[in-house]
């Protein structure tokens, strides 16, 4: 729906442009043409280097797109990127410069993908959250819709991947927490020592609650927690 509003805009607005700028309003409306579309292709190939001059050492682009014009009539085209640290989008201003906003993958919390109507004008959507819920979604509207799908592939591969990482380190800490042992690197970090009793391990054992109530642990992982807490009381 979104794709379709905005193409309606579009036709209206040079529609309205064409007919109510006869005359000599049609020198300024040539202007704003030329501007417009006069070396686009150049434009966008420079805002698309922009990306590249921001890579950290050792950090590899993975795919990036520009959005359509459609969905920039008054401003410049974002450029959405992603790498293997991270994803950036990058807005120009209108008179030159520009600014930068990441998320790094350990920091994505979720992602969309919306594939517009008129799908070679229009493009498709994508937008990502952030755990810090300050930060909000971010994204860009109308970029080429297979590249759209190579990000948002890669954007669910990371978040899944990352969601992975954070449930095994809460198990760890709880296990820990118990007098298990903690392997990190193929080593043991600890050796077993008797756990606290009492209100300790009340705590210990609503902390693994915790975990399987957030989805974190399924339920058998929390039943052997606790049977290890209670053993070692």
């Amino acid at each position: 729906m979104k794709g379709i509003i905005t193409a309606i805009w579009f036709a209206v607005f040079w529609t309205c442009a064409v007919l109510f700028t006869l005359g000599i309003g049609a020198v300024p409306l040539g202007v704003l043409l030329f501007c417009t579309y006069a070396g686009a292709q150049v434009r966008a190939q420079k805002a698309e280097k922009i990306v590249q001059t921001t890579l950290m050492k050792d950090e590899q682009l993975l795919a990036q797109a520009i959005q359509h014009r459609i969905f920039a009539l008054w401003v410049r085209r974002k450029t959405v990127a992603i790498t293997t640290s991270r994803i950036i989008i990058v807005t120009r201003g209108l008179i030159g410069g520009f600014k930068m906003s990441d998320i790094q993958w350990k920091d994505l919390k979720d992602t969309k993908l919306e594939q517009n109507v008129l799908d070679s004008i229009c493009g498709s959507n994508v937008q990502f959250q952030h755990f810090n819920a300050g930060v909000g979604w971010m994204g860009v509207d109308g970029i080429r819709s297979d590249v759209a799908a190579e990000i948002y592939s890669r954007a669910q591969s990371e978040e899944h991947a990352w969601e992975e990482k954070r449930r095994v380190r809460a198990m760890e800490e709880v296990r820990a927490a118990a007098g298990g042992v903690v392997v990190h690197t193929g080593t043991p970090q600890g050796t077993a020592t008797s756990a606290p009793a009492g209100n300790r391990m009340m705590d210990e054992i609503q902390r693994a609650k915790k975990l399987l109530d957030d989805g974190i642990i399924s339920d058998a992982e929390f039943q052997e927690m606790k049977s290890k807490i209670l053993a070692a009381a």
